[in-house]
């Protein structure tokens, strides 16, 4: 059958080849690419801008027509005023202070004006060790303060304290004159060869009781240990009994320099094992050796 001439002729829509979807995509990639390298050009040969830095208005302040004194607002201290390093407030020890109602038994001291260096020997519950300065005394909440040559004083709860050197009673009279005491009644020694034997032998059982008999304190010139000065305790009669004169200068112990204070802990060790020992001392310009037999 013949189709009419007259009829429009139906034709069909074919999809977009790929070869024509490439050439699309090109076109515009290469569009791209040419204004994003004309952006750069552009930049490059564009001069750069300037932008002014900012500044601050003046302003202009009324005054009353007086001139302001600067000095006056310095003084006022608007923002306080400024301390330098506060000094360090010393902690005072009460000397003369009440003896204590505590049981402690002071059975030996080594007095010296650098803190660090005194110790005492305390008995607490039939249990006796060696303090330092500020340390807690076992068994209680008693603080050693400070060291003398006849007492010690302890911190109690806050309230300053004194215990005597065991033998010696209560008094509020100074260090020097319970030294000058000493000094008079060097000469008149009494010795009982009973009781010497019987303190020797506490002292081989006690080691640190030597010096409740023996009180020693530390002297120093610029700065420098020279010694320690010797005087009696508690019962002098081993101290006048070894020869000792009250003041002497201990300067060394079985020939070990007692101006190097390592050498008192060394002292400590002999002690607890020696039944002799050589104390050397100055006296009157002389050097004395003494020996100490504790059998």
């Amino acid at each position: 059958m013949q189709v009419p001439t007259w009829l429009p002729m139906m034709t069909t829509k074919r999809p977009l080849s790929q070869r024509t979807l490439t050439r699309l995509l090109t076109w515009l990639l290469v569009a791209i690419l040419a204004w994003i390298s004309g952006r750069m050009v552009w930049m490059l040969l564009a001069p750069p801008t300037t932008v002014a830095p900012w500044q601050a208005k003046s302003v202009k302040v009324a005054t009353s027509g007086s001139d302001i004194n600067v000095g006056n607002l310095l003084s006022m201290n608007l923002f306080g005023q400024y301390n330098a390093q506060p000094k360090a407030v010393e902690a005072t020890v009460k000397k003369d202070a009440p003896q204590t109602r505590l049981n402690l038994k002071l059975v030996g001291v080594v007095a010296s004006s650098d803190p660090q260096s005194a110790f005492a020997v305390i008995t607490n519950n039939g249990k006796q060790n060696t303090y330092g300065v500020n340390e807690v005394v076992d068994g209680t909440r008693v603080t050693l303060k400070a060291v003398y040559n006849d007492r010690v004083i302890i911190s109690n709860s806050g309230r300053d304290e004194t215990v005597m050197l065991e033998g010696l009673k209560f008094s509020k009279s100074s260090q020097s004159e319970h030294q000058k005491s000493a000094s008079n009644n060097a000469t008149k020694p009494n010795v009982d060869s009973s009781k010497l034997a019987e303190i020797k032998k506490k002292i081989l059982a006690q080691p640190q009781s030597l010096f409740s008999y023996i009180r020693l304190s530390q002297v120093k010139k610029d700065g420098e240990v020279q010694g320690y000065r010797v005087n009696p305790g508690k019962d002098r009669i081993l101290f006048d009994s070894v020869g000792l004169k009250a003041n002497d200068l201990a300067v060394a112990i079985n020939g070990n320099s007692l101006t190097d204070p390592s050498v008192m802990a060394k002292l400590w060790a002999e002690l607890s094992s020696a039944t002799d020992f050589t104390l050397t001392v100055e006296r009157g310009g002389q050097v004395h050796d003494i020996h100490i037999e504790l059998q």
